[in-house]
C-alpha cells in the first residue's frame, strides 16, 4: 500500500512527518509526501487527482492518507479550492483526519462553538466583525486574549490588559477585515496547561506545559513534562476530539477557578515536545488507526 502524507511544501521537512514515514515502512508499506500546491484535480467521468510536474501531470496514486497542513493560503478562493480538493481525495481513499472535520478543528471560533453546542467547558469567548461589540465585551472581560482565527504554535497570540489597548488591536484587525476573536483570559493552575493527545477515541498520554510567559506553547519555548490526568479531565479531552469527528488530536486543557477548561484542539498535532517528555511516538498508533480505515 501506498501511504501519501499531504504537507505543504514549506512543512515538508517536519519531525512528525519523518514519524511517521518511519512507521509506515515499519508496517510494511510506503509513505509518499504529496504537497499539497503541487496536486489537481481533473473532473471527467468523475474526478481524478494529479501532481503536477513540469510540463506534465502524473496521476496522485496512492491508497490512503494522513492531512498534515493545507499551505500557505493567501485568499478564501485559495482555500475553498484546497479544502474541496482534499475533500474529494478523502471520497477517493480514507484520509486521517477528514478534511471538513479538520477545517472546522482548525477555525477557532467554530471549534470553540462546537465544543460549546456540546456542552463542553469553554472559556468565555466573543467573536464578531463589530467594533463596538468587541470593545464592550473586552470591558466586561478585563484582561483578554486576542487570537487569529487560523493559526497554530502560538503566534499572533496576544493578551490585552484592557478595553481601550485592546481598542487598538481591534482598530488594525478591521483594517485587515478580519473577525475579532476575544477571550477573557484565565489565570492557569500551576502556571501552565495541559497537552493530552487522544488517537481512535482513547488518551494516548498527556504532558503538562509551562512557558516563559503566560503563553504554554512548545514551540515558543514552553517546558514538557509527562502527567497524569484526572479522569474527568481525561473525559473531557477524548469528548472533545470526538465532538469535533476526528480520528486524533491534541487537546490543551487549563485548570482555572472554573474548572477545567478545553483552550483548543488541534487536529494536526505536533508531537515534538509531547514524545520528548513521555517517550510515547504517536506515529505508530496513528499509522495503524488509519490502515483500520482502509479495511472497512
Amino acid at each position: 500500500m501506498d501511504v501519501g502524507i499531504v504537507v505543504s511544501a514549506e512543512a515538508e521537512d517536519a519531525e512528525e512527518v519523518a514519524d511517521l514515514e518511519r512507521a509506515i515502512r515499519r508496517a510494511g508499506h510506503a509513505p509518499r509526501r504529496v504537497a499539497v500546491e503541487r496536486l489537481a484535480a481533473e473532473v471527467r467521468d468523475g474526478v481524478h487527482i494529479y501532481e503536477a510536474g513540469r510540463g506534465e501531470l502524473r496521476r496522485l496514486d496512492i491508497d490512503a492518507a494522513f492531512l498534515r497542513g493545507i499551505g500557505l493560503v493567501r485568499d478564501f478562493e485559495q482555500y475553498a479550492y484546497r479544502l474541496w480538493l482534499l475533500e474529494a481525495m478523502a471520497s477517493l481513499f480514507p484520509m486521517v483526519n477528514e478534511p471538513v472535520r479538520w477545517a472546522v478543528a482548525r477555525n477557532k471560533a467554530a471549534s470553540l462553538m462546537v465544543l460549546a453546542l456540546r456542552g463542553l467547558p469553554v472559556p468565555w469567548t466573543v467573536v464578531t466583525e463589530n467594533f463596538f461589540a468587541a470593545y464592550a465585551a473586552a470591558t466586561r472581560m478585563g484582561r483578554t486574549i486576542v487570537k487569529p482565527l487560523l493559526s497554530s504554535m502560538g503566534y499572533g497570540v496576544r493578551r490585552l490588559d484592557d478595553a481601550d489597548t485592546a481598542a487598538h488591536f481591534f482598530s488594525f484587525l478591521l483594517n485587515l477585515n478580519k473577525p475579532m476573536y476575544v477571550q477573557r483570559y484565565h489565570e492557569k493552575v500551576g502556571g501552565g496547561d495541559y497537552r493530552a493527545v487522544v488517537v481512535g477515541g482513547e488518551l494516548v498520554g498527556a504532558v503538562f506545559r509551562r512557558g516563559r510567559d503566560w503563553k504554554s506553547n512548545v514551540s515558543l519555548g514552553a517546558s514538557a513534562e509527562p502527567a497524569r490526568l484526572d479522569s474527568d479531565v481525561a473525559e473531557l479531552a477524548v469528548r472533545a476530539v470526538e465532538a469535533l469527528g476526528l480520528d486524533y488530536g491534541g487537546v490543551d486543557i487549563a485548570l482555572t477557578g472554573e474548572g477545567p477548561l478545553i483552550m483548543e484542539v488541534n487536529p494536526t498535532m505536533g508531537w515534538r515536545g509531547f514524545k520528548g517528555a513521555t517517550g510515547l511516538d504517536p506515529a505508530p498508533l496513528l499509522v495503524r488507526l488509519l490502515l483500520d480505515k482502509a479495511k472497512r
